[in-house]
């Protein structure tokens, strides 16, 4: 081969290099394009609204369940000291749990033939300590809507003995467009009544341990 049919054979690959290298730059020019087109696309495609599901443990790196949310049918039951107890109905709602997995508190919604209950409750470590509490009766008729705090249990006693010397403590509440402040002593008798009755008229009572009024404002025959 001469000097010259070495120089055009070389001319021939360096043009037949220059095509490809053309050509790949067109098409990584198309590939960038559709990538770009994607995730514009991609950027304006409505986001997914909803999430269906029956329940969700919020859970902690070791496992241990710290919240769970949930419907009616998968509602956990209450597990304190290490062990589950029944339910009397079965709400929907959401549980708190300590670091030991024992219930400490939860929202429950609970629809039932009698009525519908809506309460946020807080626990001791063996039973209620406070609740806000929504109860509505099936007609609709009849309400009540109050925050309620129990008195605390012995620390020796589980749920079902604690529920046996529990007593109601206080209640500030609206049952039936009454509104009151009910205190009570240790044993859940009733000593001091704030109320604004549905007439509009104020009363306050102070009572003894066998339920007497003691003193009361305004006075029976003032009123």
């Amino acid at each position: 081969m001469t000097d010259t049919d070495a120089i055009a054979a070389l001319q021939q690959r360096l043009s037949r290099l220059d095509r490809r290298i053309h050509w790949l730059g067109g098409a990584c020019a198309l590939l960038s394009c559709a990538l770009a087109a994607m995730l514009l696309t991609g950027a304006r495609a409505p986001a997914a609204k909803t999430l269906d599901v029956e329940r969700i443990n919020i859970v902690e790196p070791d496992g241990s369940v710290r919240l769970v949310i949930s419907n009616a049918s998968r509602f956990p039951l209450p597990r304190l000291g290490g062990k589950d107890y029944p339910r009397a109905v079965q709400p929907a709602g959401l549980v708190f749990y300590d670091a030991k997995g024992d219930e400490m508190g939860g929202l429950a919604l609970t629809d039932v033939q009698a009525g519908r209950v809506a309460a946020l409750a807080f626990d001791y470590p063996n039973y209620d300590a406070l609740g806000l509490v929504s109860r509505v009766d099936a007609d609709n008729r009849s309400a009540t809507v109050g925050l309620l705090i129990n008195s605390h249990p012995p620390a020796g006693l589980d749920v079902l003995q604690a529920a046996k010397v529990v007593q109601r403590r206080i209640a500030i509440q609206n049952q039936d467009e009454n509104a009151e402040i009910l205190l009570a002593d240790p044993q859940g008798r009733e000593r001091i009544r704030l109320r604004v009755d549905n007439q509009g008229a104020a009363r306050f009572e102070m009572l003894d341990a066998d339920g007497k009024v003691v003193f009361a404002a305004p006075q029976a025959d003032a009123r």
